[in-house]
């Protein structure tokens, strides 16, 4: 698998927001109590449930950035992505791992994953109104019609559970009002951007009962463009929500939603930077005997090859002609039902379930020859369950949560990779068996049984046939049981412990087949795994004054187990452990200068095991290389994130973030590429 964080790496940001009503007229929302208006001054408090219950920011000890609807709408976040740019040791890229634009690779504190194919696991969660997604193609969502938006560094293995070893996204959708409200915003820009969000919503009973309606469209054209005219890296995405509130008693209330995504876009922005070779004189020999076929079938110049004619010097322009389409259709529904029993409980549970269809194609060369292309087809649905039951002693000292979760998903894939196309059918073509596949064998003529390749149902043929289409389905199934408390043992100082228990079980089945010789790469094959984690948290926390508060905190977290996502061979389809990741994290929150200013500062360092790597080594059976991802690797991370924000005028806000992030190999397997001084 494929990683990618920056050592050694600082990462800042700075930006302004105006908040005049005259420039964005938004409605105030209850969890944003102190919204500001236009001639007041003064940090807004937005009260987030990171914690799985109410709390304001500054009070919530943990390393958590949150945005209210203002705040976003100011800063144009319009989808998940956009985040980033305001939240320190945060990377979300899209096109990452061959994902296509709609897949979010998420890296929080340097632990992440770029690879999207169903085998492996996302290391930072995504929670949509408290539901899993477990999927990152199509979680490069879009942010209309949202409340706010809450981003948790480090493990988050006791609330939240299996893959969130670097941290968790919480988006919370914003709920049906008391009053007939209605907004349309419409935003133009570059690149014939244009966006249109509209929603409104309506109170069917008084106080009791409420619906809205809200959907987005956004559109904006690319700007890479390839010799057809297609342009790379547009926008294309429709969006809807519908949703109810249901309020029967003062002592229950019922959420249920219904939201869907439409994506139709051409594919992230690449172009040919620098050819490349393949091993074995693989290359030399495409160019030899296929690129003439393919440069006759496909209409391009004579004596045209895969070489440094196809490499753009221009950023905005991609000489590929290959298949380039992402395409994504997502829904789900949430229903959320909460009873407050008694002043001293309150139960909830939470229930989605989420589908995904997403097709994707990538041409990875960027050139006018198949050198490497992907097809790929994913379909996944998924259902989650979570009982929680909390509360708090009537002096507040104590606050306790107690649950029980269960998660099912079923995915299946099929891909198709065109790695040097072409090559088989030039082979059959040829007169004889003129290629030699070992150095020095004299071809033509072969000595009977030596392998040379060439000629008409030549077997060898098949060991140049480069092009597989394997096919895969995973099903997971996921329980776990989960508790914390926070007690304050002497006033203005807290102890939080806290623990999860998790039980999961994945099969998986795959088979792979090289379509144009016939030859099976991976035979039908089954395996079963289960794994078991606990991920315990201990934290405490010093509230010094009514505007500083200082913490600490211990935690584990996991990221699941899983198997080889593409072997050619059986010996190659293997299975790996969890990741594991222990994380110290100390950290200070502070009001200043009367309210204008916070000031947030977080240090942590955590320990990374068992990394799934890939790595290479030597066939005992064949002597050819194999490919397989294992656990292969440990390493220390630490760092450290600052943040400001500061109101020092009525309608503006200044705001400022850095962090920093070193990490270093302290074991490393053999076969992986990397050096132990090499960085992650």
């Amino acid at each position: 698998m494929v990683r990618r964080s920056v050592p050694g790496c600082i990462k800042a940001g700075i930006s302004v927001s105006a908040l005049m009503a005259g420039l964005i007229a938004l409605p105030a929302t209850a969890q944003e109590s102190d919204e500001r208006g236009a001639d007041e001054t003064g940090i807004a408090e937005i009260i987030i449930t990171a914690q799985k219950r109410e709390q304001s920011l500054q009070e919530t000890p943990l390393s958590v950035s949150a945005f209210g609807e203002a705040q976003m709408s100011a800063r144009d976040v319009t989808n998940i992505g956009n985040v980033a740019a305001y939240v320190p040791n945060v990377e979300i890229n899209s096109g990452k791992g061959d994902g296509g634009s709609t897949n979010a690779a998420i890296f929080i504190r340097g632990v992440g994953q770029n690879d999207f194919i169903f085998p492996t696991d996302p290391g930072v969660g995504v929670y949509v109104d408290g539901v899993y997604i477990a999927r990152s193609i199509g979680a490069m969502m879009d942010l209309s019609d949202i409340e706010r938006i809450e981003v948790l560094r480090g493990p988050q293995g006791t609330l939240y559970g299996k893959n969130t070893i670097g941290g968790a996204i919480n988006i919370i959708s914003s709920r049906p009002g008391n009053e007939l409200s209605g907004q349309v915003r419409t935003t133009l820009g570059s690149r014939d951007r244009i966006d249109v969000e509209g929603r409104v919503s309506v109170p069917l009973i008084p106080d009791v009962l409420a619906i809205k309606l809200a959907a987005a469209s956004k559109n904006q054209d690319g700007y890479v463009i390839r010799p057809d005219g297609t342009d790379l890296g547009d926008i294309n995405v429709d969006a809807g929500r519908f949703a109810i509130a249901w309020n029967p008693s003062e002592d229950w209330t019922v959420d249920l939603s219904f939201d869907a995504s439409r994506i139709r876009q051409n594919g992230s922005p690449q172009r040919l930077s620098d050819t490349f070779s393949f091993p074995g004189g693989l290359y030399d020999l495409y160019n030899m005997i296929a690129a003439p076929l393919v440069a006759a079938r496909d209409g391009l110049p004579a004596g045209a090859l895969f070489d440094d004619r196809w490499v753009s010097s221009d950023r905005r322009v991609s000489n590929g002609t290959g298949a380039t389409r992402d395409k994504a259709d997502v829904w789900g529904t949430n229903l959320t039902i909460a009873w407050e029993a008694n002043p001293a409980l309150t139960v909830k549970s939470i229930t989605g379930y989420r589908e995904m269809d997403a097709k994707i194609q990538v041409d990875m060369d960027q050139s006018p020859f198949p050198i490497i292309h992907t097809d790929e087809v994913q379909n996944e649905n998924q259902f989650s369950q979570e009982l929680q039951l909390s509360g708090a002693t009537g002096d507040k000292r104590l606050n306790w949560l107690v649950g029980a979760y269960y998660f099912r998903e079923r995915a299946h894939d099929l891909n198709q990779t065109l790695l040097a196309s072409g090559l088989y059918d030039a082979l059959e073509l040829l007169p004889d068996a003129l290629i030699p596949l070992v150095p020095g064998v004299p071809c033509p003529p072969p000595v009977a049984g030596l392998p040379c390749a060439g000629g008409a149902g030549n077997p060898f043929n098949a060991l140049l046939d480069l092009d597989v289409r394997p096919r895969t389905a995973l099903t997971t199934n996921n329980w776990a049981v989960f508790g914390q408390a926070s007690y304050e043992i002497v006033p203005a100082l807290t102890l939080t412990l806290g623990g999860r228990y998790s039980w999961e079980r994945k099969r998986y089945f795959i088979d792979s087949v090289y379509p144009n010789s016939g030859r099976i790469a991976t035979p039908p094959t089954h395996d079963e795994r289960t794994w078991k984690n606990f991920t315990p948290k201990i934290g405490i926390d010093y509230r010094a004054s009514d505007d500083v508060l200082l913490y600490a905190s211990w935690s584990k977290g996991f990221k699941s187990g899983g198997w080889n996502p593409r072997p050619l061979t059986p010996e190659e389809f293997k299975s790996y452990d969890p990741e594991k990741l222990t994380a110290y994290e100390a950290g200070l929150k502070s009001r200043l200068l009367g309210g204008l200013m916070t000031f947030n500062l977080a240090g942590f360092y955590s320990q990374y095991k068992d990394l799934q790597l890939q790595t290479n080594s030597v066939s005992p059976t064949t002597g050819g290389l194999i490919l397989t991802v294992d656990n292969a690797g440990s390493v220390d991370l630490y760092g450290f994130e600052a943040e400001i924000l500061a109101a020092p005028l009525p309608g503006l806000d200044l705001n400022a973030s850095v962090g920093y992030l070193h990490n270093e190999y302290q074991s490393l397997a053999a076969g992986t590429g990397y050096a132990i001084t090499n960085k992650l």
